[in-house]
């Protein structure tokens, strides 16, 4: 058999066939940022979430700690979080190491979400798309954190005024962004949009740090803080 790409060597391995690619975590982030649809999306992540946290732990996968840690600092102990796109829970395990007040979590997929309620560090889960309307009242929360939402193939800019609709005014909104994929996708644009609006303010943005390695190299992100109101 000859294999045209990557992508076919993922999908023989999602079948159960053999396969010994050393890359093949760098293979399964590709074919999760090659998603073209929500419902693709999660179909995908549906088949990953057994080996979701293995895959992103060979990959230096550094963003929950960093962005927990960003969110612990405005938010505090006493703060009532809601981890948007939340996946198998590894912000919450951050975010409970920390001592967060209480922490709601929010995920597309219901195998992702699973995987965070075994962890058992998340007061409620939730299950939903953040392209829609958020079952949450206005105001509901301290502070919000998303890692790892806002990128290839995932959600687009057009979310980011649901989170900052359900947290208080003078809470926050804690999201990590890939540098190279910032204005591609049009975030850099709508977070201007929303900071003249008035909706939100930024309060810090983290030095360039590689947060994750793909190829062999670094990938460099950050982490952004906005105030709402």
């Amino acid at each position: 058999m000859v294999l045209d790409s990557r992508y076919d060597r993922i999908r023989i391995v999602l079948a159960g066939g053999p396969c010994d690619d050393r890359h093949m975590d760098e293979d399964r982030l590709r074919w999760i940022y090659g998603a073209t649809t929500p419902g693709e999306l999660r179909d995908r992540y549906e088949e990953w979430a057994s080996t979701y946290d293995d895959d992103l732990g060979g990959m230096e996968w550094q963003a929950p700690a960093a962005c927990a840690a960003r969110c612990h600092r405005w938010a505090g102990r006493d703060g009532v979080v809601l981890d948007a796109g939340c996946g198998t829970g590894l912000v919450g395990v951050e975010l409970h190491r920390l001592g967060i007040g209480r922490l709601i979590g929010f995920d597309l997929s219901d195998a992702m979400l699973d995987a965070a309620r075994a962890r058992a560090v998340y007061d409620e889960l939730h299950q939903g798309s953040l392209l829609e309307a958020l079952p949450f009242e206005p105001d509901s929360f301290d502070a919000v954190v998303s890692v790892g939402v806002f990128t290839h193939g995932h959600v687009g800019p057009e979310a980011l005024r649901g989170l900052a609709d359900v947290v208080r005014p003078g809470g926050h909104v804690s999201i990590t962004f890939r540098d190279d994929v910032l204005d591609p996708l049009g975030c850099g644009a709508e977070i201007a949009r929303l900071e003249a609006d008035g909706v939100w303010s930024l309060v810090e943005r983290t030095e360039s740090s590689p947060l994750i390695v793909e190829g062999g190299r670094g990938v460099d992100m950050r982490v952004w803080t906005w105030r709402v109101g």
